[in-house]
């Protein structure tokens, strides 16, 4: 099986996963602003922190493309992007923590190991609640990236 193939195969498989009941629109637009937001602070702490590296500039990169997939869900629901955060104070723990972390390469990568755990459970409890198969086929896909995220970091850093 191809990487494509066991993406699609693992995203048809969190879409079925969904409850029968279908949530109400805001129910849904809740999910997506909380999905959006720790998105938006993870590109922010991945664009601020003070260790560079071309690794984590492109997963801050990354990051900035699923928060502007997930504004184009809150479009779809009829929500507005919200404003982004502008500080460190706005962030979540694991995001404040990857902003702060350095100098040393081997913190970074921990932190941003624990940043990119915290997003795959994130979003392995989303989905299952997204009541719209495309959106939750987004957030799928999203999840996929930010495996992947977690097994570079890992590989990085050399922990299992």
């Amino acid at each position: 099986m191809n990487r494509r193939a066991f993406i699609a195969a693992g995203a048809l498989a969190a879409v079925s996963l969904r409850p029968a009941t279908a949530l109400a629109a805001s129910d849904e637009g809740g999910l997506l602003l909380g999905l959006w937001r720790r998105e938006a602070w993870a590109a922010h702490a991945y664009q601020t922190v003070p260790y560079t590296e071309a690794l984590l500039v492109g997963l801050g990169g990354q990051e900035v493309d699923h928060a502007h997939a997930i504004a184009t869900e809150l479009a779809a629901v009829g929500l507005p992007t919200p404003t982004g955060p502008t500080s460190a104070s706005d962030l979540d723990i694991a995001a404040q923590r990857l902003a702060a972390a350095g100098p040393k390469r081997a913190d970074v990568l921990a932190a941003a190991i624990a940043l990119e755990e915290g997003l795959v459970e994130l979003y392995t409890q989303a989905i299952p609640a997204l009541p719209d198969p495309k959106v939750a086929m987004t957030a799928a896909t999203i999840l996929a990236s930010h495996a992947q995220h977690l097994l570079i970091l890992r590989a990085a850093a050399g922990v299992p």
